[in-house]
């Protein structure tokens, strides 16, 4: 019992902590230290938050309401402003005290309420609970005889001295002298009231925690707030009424959600942040003067407006250009963000929904790409042409004078990807050879619907070879007809386009394939990519050991032995046993947890790639190098078959070099993890057997090696993993079993 209380507890506190930092969109406990220490300067206001911010979580948390929004602190950062803003406003006092729980359980079902109401759109509900709760007591203020107006900061010194006496009236000078422009004075001032605070100390020690937990974060303050002066300047606006009004922070915030929390980092995302700032100074000069006239603050109204408006708007696109990306998943950091979604654009695009396949079996060239030399031009330029050719690249048998002759020839083809057939024109006879038909110019047709406003069209098949029919259902792979040679077609040949709309004439769509071989001296399996001219290309063949025991279920459990040696001497540095569960999380993500440190390896498993995505914990741990060993693996494939990949920089660098990094990330990236993988014949590759993979980590900086990670895999036939990684003078050796 006592421990389900510990448990308990330590999730209150850590879900407190988070409440603090969650108002910049963190979960950061230092930066949540900082903004603890900063929010009692005013010692009302400090007590009101603390107060507010208990009773938000512990109403979330006993009345059920979901526990990783719960500890992530997103119940209770809106309830801790309400306690920060009443706690300010008036005199401490046990009337002020309940006044503030009040408030702080309406601002919490207001939480709950807007969560419910913008989470259908799929937007978050920012700080407007807070807005409408802190409106309800500055309009209602004057009618709460028992409660007395605050006077704190009219007698600054007072203040000050009864604080820390000499010492802190002496650093409040020192720092007034210190700071002597204006336009970093009101910086501070406005980073400082976004916490109801009025000092330049809260301002300073708010920047250094904002520095500490995120370079970008801070770097997007900054911009934020000059971008702001200088429209202020430009227009004739007096600037310098930020330094009483204290609602500069607007533009920190609005710079902060929108350049690296809820849109990933980069040179679009901050060119928006210049775009849409000018926006957010006229709502706040306008709403100030509107709210003036009830004598209230507009308060954070601008931000949210903003913010709002703009996400709302992106999710209405019907393309999502790569520059300017939703955060699919959030980490809480904008580095993490970042780096996460630098790897994982070739890997997973989020603008890509279809992950086609080759809609054949065995090699075949592309015999006309993308912008072909004979057709595929204007509008229908997005389109390939297949045909097979021997080792010495004929396409035919013989003379060539019969369809018959030709090797892909009445060749099975099948779906590229999972969906509803939509068209089917299976009546016209193939061509002689060297002969087209330009009256039915697509010949024999299958079109199939696999998500909205993504089709394909298989066209040139053989005379009556289809064996769908419209309306079918269909999975990847299933076979629709044979190659041919009808409509506009001298030869045989398949051709193949995806296209926005299900007509047999429709322009085609510029969409990649989603997996593939590619023939060289070795297989390389490429991924979104597209085929060109001339490549010879395969589809993987799955292996059915490895799609076994990389297919990780929730509640399966695996241990092992870890040991790291010395190649020099031959010592044992380390020796330990592991236990690892597999588990999912609010967003039903699988991921690998260690049952001694922690450390969290998360997955992803599409039928036709292993991939890991993120890693956090410690690095160093058995999980963290079974994570980079198995980083990205194929289970489909042929012998000596390559893969390559990027592992995210933050796994592999820290220190200067990581800090100097992310002040720059979203305009270059210097840093650099190249990761590839080769699987080795073992066995019979269709289903017994062992099998082996090597793979190469390599860390880069400005494109000069740093470090490399030599790793081999074997995976047995009853599921163990044997892995070995060498570096620098160490060798890793791992067990792994399922129980």
């Amino acid at each position: 019992m006592s421990k389900t209380k510990n448990i308990i507890g330590k999730e209150i506190l850590f879900s407190v902590l988070n409440s603090y930092s969650q108002v910049f969109f963190s979960t950061s406990k230092v930066l949540a230290a900082f903004l603890v220490l900063i929010s009692f300067f005013d010692y009302g206001a400090g007590i009101g938050g603390l107060i507010a911010v208990a009773i938000a979580n512990l109403l979330a948390h006993y009345l059920g309401y979901n526990a990783y929004f719960l500890k992530s602190g997103l119940y209770g950062f809106n309830s801790l402003l309400v306690g920060l803003g009443v706690g300010l406003i008036f005199q401490p006092s046990i009337e002020l005290y309940g006044l503030i729980a009040i408030t702080a359980t309406t601002c919490f079902f207001l939480t709950i309420v807007f969560q419910g109401v913008l989470g259908k759109y799929g937007l978050p509900f920012l700080s407007i609970p807070f807005l409408v709760t802190i409106w309800i007591v500055s309009l209602s203020g004057g009618q709460l005889t028992a409660l007395n107006i605050s006077e704190r900061g009219i007698y600054t010194y007072n203040e000050l001295f009864g604080m820390g006496g000499h010492t802190m009236v002496g650093l409040y000078n020192w720092l007034e002298a210190l700071v002597s422009s204006s336009f970093i004075r009101i910086y501070f001032y406005s980073l400082g009231a976004i916490f109801f605070q009025t000092g330049l100390l809260a301002g300073i020690i708010i920047s250094i925690g904002l520095l500490i937990y995120s370079r970008i974060t801070f770097v997007l303050s900054i911009l934020g707030y000059a971008v702001s002066y200088l429209f202020y300047i430009l227009v004739g606006i007096e600037f310098n009424s930020l330094s009483y009004t204290f609602i500069g922070f607007n533009y920190i915030l609005t710079a902060v959600a929108l350049g690296g929390y809820y849109l990933i980092p980069g040179r679009t995302s901050y060119a928006w942040i210049i775009i849409l700032l000018p926006s957010v100074v006229l709502i706040t000069i306008s709403t100030q003067q509107f709210f003036m006239l009830f004598r209230i603050s507009p308060y954070s109204l601008p931000f949210n407006m903003v913010v709002l408006m703009f996400l709302y708007a992106l999710k209405l696109r019907e393309k999502r250009p790569g520059g300017l990306l939703e955060t699919p998943v959030q980490l809480g950091n904008p580095e993490k963000n970042l780096y996460l979604q630098s790897g994982n654009l070739k890997r997973f695009p989020a603008r890509y929904p279809v992950a086609a396949s080759l809609p054949f079996f065995g090699e075949w060239e592309v015999s006309q790409g993308h912008n072909g030399e004979h057709t595929h031009k204007g509008a229908w330029r997005n389109a390939w042409d297949f045909i097979i050719t021997d080792k010495n690249g004929k396409q035919f048998k013989g003379s060539g004078d019969f369809s018959e002759d030709y090797f892909c020839f009445g060749k099975a083809i099948t779906a590229p990807f999972d969906g509803t057939v939509v068209e089917v024109v299976n009546t016209i006879p193939d061509n002689t050879i060297g002969d087209v038909d330009t009256k039915n110019n697509w010949g024999n047709t299958v079109i199939i619907e696999h998500s909205y406003g993504i089709y394909s069209k298989l066209s040139h098949l053989k005379y009556h070879s289809i064996e769908v029919k419209e309306g079918d259902h269909i999975k990847q792979g299933h076979l629709l007809g044979k190659c041919g040679n009808s409509g506009r077609s001298p030869y045989p040949h398949l051709h193949f386009q995806f296209q926005p709309t299900p007509y047999i004439a429709s322009p085609t769509l510029d969409y990649p394939l989603g997996h593939y071989l590619l023939k060289g001296e070795k297989y390389t399996f490429e991924t979104f990519s597209f085929p060109q001219n001339g490549e010879v290309v395969a589809n993987p063949v799955k292996n059915e050991l490895l799609a076994k025991v990389l297919h990780f279920i929730p509640g399966q459990r695996i241990s092992g032995e870890f040991k790291i040696e010395s190649l020099k001497t031959g010592a044992i540095l380390n020796e330990e046993k592991f236990n690892w569960k597999v588990n999912t999380d609010v967003f039903n993500s699988t991921y690998l947890e260690s049952e001694e440190d922690g450390s969290l390896a998360y997955l992803f498993n599409n039928g036709n790639l292993h991939y890991f995505t993120n890693f956090t914990g410690k690095k160093g741990t058995p999980l963290y190098w079974f994570f980079l060993a198995l980083f990205k693996v194929p289970l489909g494939f042929l012998p000596n078959s390559t893969i390559r990949d990027h592992v995210p920089v933050n796994m592999m660098f820290g220190g200067m070099l990581m800090i100097l990094q992310d002040l720059i990330a979203p305009m270059y990236l210097f840093l650099k993890v190249d990761y590839s993988l080769e699987i080795k014949k073992a066995g019979d590759i269709l289903s017994s057997g062992d099998v082996k993979m090597t793979s190469e980590i390599t860390k880069r900086i400005a494109g000069r090696e740093a470090g490399k990670y030599d790793s081999t895999t074997t995976i047995k036939e009853n599921g163990v993993f044997e892995i070995e990684i060498r570096f620098n003078d160490l060798k890793i050796q791992m067990i792994c079993r399922n129980e």
